[in-house]
């Protein structure tokens, strides 16, 4: 390489303690085996060995984990820990071996709010033949659907648990499932919106998509979302209410004013 070539064409790489290497003649002394020291943090401990191989990129490494964890902000650190605990706690649906229920072929049908494009793909999904919780209008069962990306079918290792809702009235209209989904996505991209003004606490809109089985007689339609456990709270409504209470929180009436204002008072 000419001295004048530029420093992103020399590969340049950290040296180690096993490159070290000694000119021929050099007598090296030989000393008493040290005995290793501790060194201790708040955060970590790990062995200390002058003659250990990268030690030094090792504790350099060591001091940028730290640095990076107290750099993280406080939601960063919230969903470290959630789901820490969610990996502690193994899966919560265990008890009720859907693994063992019927494997059904079925279609998913999701909506992309910003092309305004509805796609679909295959997968493979076991539900609950019982309803676990129903609501006003629509009734839940529990789901278990197959990682695409699995190539073993190992149901207890490469599924997720969903939450499947149908209309309980039979002769609901099969476009209000697909209208549904378009609601929701859009209000997930009104959440975007809103976070985009850096507002105290962000929000989240759930993922929601049409499941159709073709292989059922009538080929029946589902809504499904990924299953967060938790207590739910209905803050307010399409029809007025507003939950003042049991606890009042002013980011889901807050979000609400806000696109009924941006959208010039057509929400």
């Amino acid at each position: 390489e000419s001295e004048s070539s530029s420093c992103s064409d020399l590969d340049i790489y950290p040296l180690g303690l096993e490159d070290i290497t000694f000119k021929s003649g050099y007598i090296r002394e030989k000393t008493p085996p040290q005995p290793i020291k501790r060194m201790s943090s708040s955060e970590d401990d790990y062995t200390y060995s002058p003659t250990e191989p990268g030690r030094l990129f090792n504790a350099v490494k060591c001091l940028t984990s730290r640095i990076k964890k107290k750099n993280e902000s406080r939601g960063q650190r919230n969903w470290r820990r959630a789901l820490r605990l969610i990996k502690d706690r193994g899966d919560p649906w265990e008890k009720f071996n859907l693994s063992s229920r019927m494997t059904e072929n079925a279609v998913r049908h999701r909506y992309n709010p910003v092309t305004m494009e509805w796609v679909k793909d295959d997968c493979v999904v076991k539900i609950d033949k019982i309803p676990f919780a129903n609501g006003a209008m629509r009734e839940c069962y529990r789901m278990k659907k197959l990682s695409n990306f699995s190539h073993s079918n190992d149901w207890l290792r490469d599924s997720n648990n969903y939450v499947a809702k149908r209309y309980m009235e039979k002769d609901t209209e099969r476009d209000t499932y697909f209208q549904d989904v378009k609601l929701q996505m859009d209000a997930k991209l009104w959440g975007e919106e809103f976070n985009r003004h850096n507002p105290p606490k962000k929000v989240d809109i759930f993922m929601m998509a049409v499941l159709e089985l073709p292989e059922r007689p009538g080929k029946p339609l589902y809504h499904i979302e990924h299953y967060i456990d938790g207590e739910y709270v209905k803050y307010n409504s399409n029809s007025g209410f507003v939950d003042v209470g049991r606890c009042c929180r002013q980011t889901p009436q807050t979000f609400s004013h806000f696109t009924f204002e941006r959208s010039g008072h057509e929400l």
